[in-house]
């Protein structure tokens, strides 16, 4: 990255709610009592594997178990996110030039939650860019954040993410009778939460996090998107919808389990060699895998080859969390920055590979 330095100001998350036990997820969402007789067996036959292939301990969800009814949005956990990230970089809403929302689900399809979010905060005038993506999204807003303050054109940037993901993980929401094991099993270690960090181009005087690069590649052209929602622009005929379940969120397990690992090891090479980063300053990698027994493999890939001669910890939030999407990182950076192992000159990174259409992102900062 070239131009100024952009430093890591402030880092702020929320976890809606209170901790909810693996064996409790549903008894929060809601049970599924009207699928097909055959997936109803297969889920009770399963729920054991799950536990153990998920890694999940913990989920938090905004849902008041007594109403049914959501006890956030994906903007007001934005917003409070977002004030203790301004709090943590010691800043106001006002000292914000540049808002970027990233995430994968929105409250409104209109009025964008860029704007929604920066309403909230009250502040009277700010750039505000809304991106799509689902676990690339934060990684996509530190780079356009990034790349914008080091050249010059902004000052402050705020970045917030956000993942209600139970709002299409509860009973009340599907059609049970055309739900899919593949939908069913999204409901063992999805969770909700949000993320935002302050970018700026002034040094804090305390210590703090330099964004040194960042990488995006998207390599999925010819091959078929593993997760998807198909419920959009070409089909909104709402009964038809419902009907045939095109609402639900679908991830293909099978081939996320078997083209992920050769992904993300070749996304990861990709990305050492283009940011050509000495591996042997980075000292924790931020692993943004959804589940357990994919975290196991990326990881043994992770050791065998290009970290092969480092002692690296691997950091995740993913056992006390739950999987968030976009906000996982987020959430597991402010966790780590409480008191980090680390001394100046000291880097950290993070690679994902999104499985929607097979995305690659990544990111490098040092320590200083």
């Amino acid at each position: 990255m070239t131009g100024r330095d952009v430093y890591i100001s402030g880092i702020g998350s929320f976890s809606p709610g209170n901790p909810v036990p693996f064996d409790q997820i549903e008894d929060v969402l809601g049970r599924i009592t009207d699928a097909p007789p055959k997936l109803l067996k297969r889920i009770d036959k399963i729920r054991p594997l799950m536990k153990e292939l998920m890694g999940v301990e913990y989920s938090y969800y905004a849902i008041d178990p007594e109403t049914r009814q959501a006890t956030e949005s994906n903007v007001s956990m934005s917003v409070k996110s977002a004030r203790l990230a301004l709090d943590d970089a010691g800043m106001i809403p006002e000292d914000v030039d540049l808002l970027i929302y990233a995430g994968i689900l929105y409250d409104h399809m209109c009025p964008p939650s860029s704007v929604l979010v920066q309403d909230a905060l009250n502040i009277p005038y700010c750039a505000e860019i809304s991106i799509h993506s689902n676990c690339t999204a934060i990684y996509k807003a530190i780079q356009v954040a990034s790349d914008l303050i080091a050249n010059g054109r902004y000052r402050n940037a705020l970045i917030v993410t956000s993942q209600l993901s139970s709002t299409f993980l509860r009973a009340e929401y599907f059609n049970q009778k055309a739900l899919t094991e593949n939908q069913a099993i999204l409901r063992w270690f999805l969770s909700d939460g949000a993320g935002a960090m302050v970018l700026t181009h002034h040094k804090p005087e305390s210590a703090c996090l330099k964004v040194v690069d960042t990488y995006l590649e998207s390599v999925g052209a010819g091959m078929e998107p593993a997760m998807k929602m198909s419920f959009g622009a070409v089909n909104w005929k709402i009964l038809d919808i419902y009907e045939n379940g095109w609402h639900h969120l679908t991830q293909d397990i099978t081939s996320v389990s078997k083209i992920a690992p050769e992904l993300f090891g070749k996304g990861l090479k990709s990305m050492l060699d283009k940011t050509q980063i000495d591996i042997s300053t980075v000292k924790c990698f931020f692993a943004n895998i959804p589940t357990k027994h994919m975290m196991d493999l990326g990881v043994k890939n992770l050791r065998k080859n290009d970290f092969k001669n480092n002692d690296l910890v691997i950091y995740s939030k993913l056992a006390t969390r739950g999987y968030q999407g976009a906000p996982a990182i987020i959430i597991a950076l402010d966790d780590y920055m409480k008191d980090p192992p680390l001394k100046p000159g000291d880097r950290i990174a993070s690679f994902v590979t999104e499985s929607s259409k097979w995305m690659h992102a990544g990111f490098i900062f040092e320590y200083c």
